[in-house]
């Protein structure tokens, strides 16, 4: 008798330790389907049985979905993991009439919140083993024992529902479950339970951040409509490439390797890399010309009037000379032809594109002319603010508005230093304020250098500029052709603001027809 006890209490004891051993696995595991697999692996390990399911309750909490089933002899393993998808439909937890359905085993134990040990189907003669009989029916395998225990998280709510089936002796004989393994799968349940329901809370605060993030950068690419998308893109193509990197086993990348982790880190990094443009001016934002909307109303205004100006002098000269009213004087008929040629160069000129040394000496010639209004004050065609915007050289901004729009960086950097990101995203604030930095120095806006910038930002500087160059969406110019973006990337590595590695990857793999 005292050996045999000593047999029980040296086999508790081992149940205990393995049982300690699950719950600290359970713990460590953050992946909710590898955790799935393991709660199922486990407890058909510590029970030796041939096989089992984990249910969990669908969002509706009206349905048991099958999310993981092993069966030994049945030779299939689906669900979890494995990229297989479950062979049997959902359960449902309630009838046609909207009342528990108390005839299916798991549907029962979630109802009841109770464990149940089924030593044989076929000697029961409740409802509860009818579904049982009728797999066996059209699957061919036989369910005699049953062990299943609801998962019951810390609100007792039931989150998980674990089937375990035909329980095996040393000699792999069909056997009841040991009334022993009701605590102890209970006493794994509420361990699985605690662990499910971490994990899935984790999860859920991910997804929250993830979809804040997201509406966010939509909310902002949306204040310049000619550019909503631009961010996704961006973070597609640094993702997309920094993958392709971490997969190369050779060249100047062979030593770089990204977890999913790092690639997340660098894929949001790449999503909120604009997200300082919410403290950019939206008309700078907006602006398409050298001068925009009413600011460039004003001029052709002004000009409207020299023309008015010029044919009210004409017929006061014409009534002193005694000649028609509308008669065209040959110095009516100078200004006119000066005049539109004038009008036409300022409409030319508004336009966003290179302007050559000569257009701009016209221009300032244009800009020293004064007109007499109907008060006979005197007024400059152009004045000295307007001559700023439209004396620029390559595009639409001047200086004080390209300084607006790059501090967008330091917004950047600021707002994204003041989110409390977790650990596992911190250096999102550095790599997404560094995607202007350049490898010669000449970046903005610390002026880093070489590998003084995150290989992830050398990367999205490269993705940033494709995107620029090649985007469909923008109103005020053209996309520019693959080949002539190749080429505007090959010269910014040349000149030393890209990445040459970087960019002959990004070229060779074409990231762009990645999808």
């Amino acid at each position: 008798m005292k050996k045999n006890q000593k047999q029980s209490d040296s086999k508790q004891a081992q149940l205990a330790k393995k049982l300690s051993q699950i719950g600290i696995a359970l713990s460590s595991e953050k992946n909710i389907l590898k955790l799935l697999e393991m709660i199922l692996s486990e407890s058909r390990s510590f029970t030796n049985c041939d096989a089992g399911t984990f249910y969990r309750i669908s969002k509706s909490k009206k349905k048991l979905q099958f999310t993981v089933m092993h069966n030994d002899t049945m030779n299939e393993y689906s669900g979890g993991n494995s990229g297989i998808k479950p062979s049997l439909k959902p359960l449902d937890l309630y009838d046609k009439n909207k009342e528990p359905n108390m005839n299916a085993v798991a549907s029962y134990v979630y109802h009841k919140k109770e464990s149940l040990n089924i030593p044989d189907i076929y000697k029961d003669n409740t409802p509860l083993s009818e579904g049982s009989k009728a797999y066996e029916k059209f699957s061919g395998y036989r369910t005699n024992s049953m062990l299943v225990v609801p998962m019951i998280n810390h609100e007792n709510e039931v989150i998980g529902i674990l089937q375990l089936l035909n329980a095996k002796d040393e000699d792999d004989n069909i056997i009841p479950f040991d009334l022993e393994f009701n605590d102890l799968i209970q006493s794994l349940g509420s361990q699985a339970a605690v662990a499910l329901d971490t994990v899935e809370l984790i999860d859920e605060v991910e997804n929250l951040l993830e979809s804040i993030i997201r509406y966010t950068v939509k909310a902002i690419d949306r204040r310049s409509p000619h550019t909503a998308g631009h961010s996704s893109r961006v973070a597609w193509f640094t993702r997309r490439l920094a993958q392709i990197i971490s997969d190369k086993k050779d060249g100047p990348f062979k030593d770089i390797n990204y977890t999913e982790e790092q690639l997340k880190e660098i894929w949001i990094s790449g999503i909120m890399h604009d997200v300082g443009k919410i403290g950019v001016p939206e008309a700078v934002l907006e602006k398409r010309n050298r001068l925009d909307g009413a600011n460039f109303q004003l001029v052709l205004e002004r000009f409207y009037t020299i023309k008015e100006n010029f044919i009210f002098n004409s017929k006061i000269r014409n009534l002193k000379n005694n000649k028609s009213e509308d008669f065209v004087d040959d110095e009516l008929k100078t200004n006119l032809d000066e005049w539109n040629k004038e009008f036409e160069f300022i409409n030319w000129l508004n336009k966003p594109g290179f302007l050559p040394d000569d257009k701009e000496e016209y221009l300032r010639d244009i800009a020293k002319k004064t007109y007499l209004d109907s008060s006979g004050n005197e007024h400059p065609y152009i004045t000295d603010e307007e001559l700023v915007s439209l004396s620029i050289k390559k595009g639409s901004l001047n200086d004080d508005e390209r300084s607006k729009i790059q501090k967008h960086i330091i917004h950047t950097k600021t707002l994204l230093n003041k989110l409390p990101f977790p650990n596992k995203l911190k250096n999102v604030p550095f790599y997404a304020s560094c995607h202007h930095e350049h490898v010669n120095g000449k970046g903005y806006p610390n002026g880093l250098k070489g590998d003084e910038i995150p290989l992830p930002a050398r990367i999205m500087c490269v993705a940033d500029v494709w995107d620029a160059v090649t985007a469909q969406d923008r109103p005020y110019k053209p996309p520019t052709p693959i080949d002539k973006a190749c080429e505007i990337l090959k010269n910014g590595a040349k000149f030393g603001e890209f990445d040459k590695d970087v960019v002959d990857l990004f070229i060779n793999e074409k990231v762009w027809e990645k999808k």
